[in-house]
């Protein structure tokens, strides 16, 4: 896959801040997350809250620093002060996590400090009146004594580190994010196959399928595990399957990493794919469970998935269409 790394350190600062709260969506371990924006952001750019306590439960601040040079220290000291201190203040809890999404990267002083939180701390208390007292507040004076004290004392720096632009890139959640704003291409998605016994969700496919084997046989069949020990049809009933689980995990991964727009594309181009076919006259359901399979292989989708869209997946769309609620795909025909 192409590196994006020329492409987000050209975002600007407002850009940068947008990617980092869908990457920080896409996480998906987050009940809420915000973005905080103006002159009361208080040391907050993107927040991921834990739980719906918000503010008073544990939450991670992304603090998102687009610069043409490394991140200084005493301005990182300045956002860790400004976040304390309003958590001294019991405006929110303290940041479970405190990162700073900085693309140029941070100097070595502080590569440094973050290797070794508990020096970090003392250096961040003993530069407080040069970095943090004088500029929290403009015009203000805030000492480091009292609760504030007590708060940077007992926090654990360790919490706090530095994202750099290859290691957001290389995040697996930042692959839809990726595809939302440059367009990248996800990959190809993995393949999967059938759990073992047919599972209640399977059903509705499934039922069409023993359906047309009972068709083609001329005798009914009770369920699916009559089929299974069938020597004629069990092959054919375990492909289809395979195709099914191909097709879930094939949508599965190209939902999570793209747009769900993108599969919904998907599946109605193969339905339109193969909807001719499968209303055609056809000697039985079995026939037109088989001409349906071929014409789907040859469906060619569009868009990112063009590469990507391997046979088995595409028939096991067609599965996935007779699994419907209201079924686009019907084998049996009156």
């Amino acid at each position: 896959m192409k590196a994006y790394n020329r492409d987000v350190l050209k975002m600007l600062p407002d850009e940068l801040e947008s990617f980092v709260r869908d990457w920080a969506i896409a996480k998906t371990e987050y009940f809420r997350v915000e973005p905080f924006r103006g002159t009361a952001d208080r040391g907050r750019d993107v927040v991921g809250f834990l739980t719906s306590e918000l503010h008073e439960g544990e939450w991670d601040n992304y603090q998102c620093k687009q610069y043409g040079t490394t991140l200084p220290t005493g301005g990182v000291f300045h956002e860790i002060g400004k976040v304390l201190y309003y958590a001294s203040l019991k405006e929110f809890t303290p940041p479970r996590r405190y990162l700073f999404v900085a693309p140029m990267g941070i100097n070595r002083n502080l590569q440094k400090h973050f290797f070794k939180p508990t020096a970090f701390k003392a250096a961040f208390i003993a530069g407080w009146d040069d970095h943090c007292r004088k500029t929290i507040i403009e015009g203000g004076d805030i000492p480091l004594d009292g609760d504030l004290l007590d708060l940077v004392s007992a926090y654990d720096f360790s919490c706090i580190a530095h994202v750099g632009v290859e290691e957001l890139l290389a995040d697996p959640a930042a692959k839809p994010v990726l595809y939302k704003y440059f367009g990248a291409d996800p990959g190809p998605a993995p393949g999967c196959g059938p759990p073992g016994p047919v599972q209640q969700a399977e059903l509705p496919y499934i039922s069409q399928l023993v359906d047309a084997y009972s068709e083609r046989r001329g005798v009914a069949f009770a369920d699916h595990a009559e089929v299974a020990s069938d020597p004629a049809f069990a092959p054919h009933l375990a492909r289809q399957r395979e195709r099914f689980y191909d097709a879930e995990a094939f949508k599965r991964f190209y939902r999570d990493n793209t747009d769900p727009a993108v599969i919904e594309t998907f599946e109605n181009e193969i339905y339109h794919g193969v909807a001719e076919v499968c209303d055609e006259d056809h000697k039985d359901a079995y026939s037109r469970v088989n001409k349906v399979m071929v014409q789907a292989g040859s469906v060619m989708p569009s868009g990112v998935l063009a590469p990507h869209a391997r046979v088995e997946a595409k028939q096991g769309v067609c599965h996935h269409l007779a699994n419907e609620a209201q079924p686009r795909l019907i084998w049996r025909r009156p």
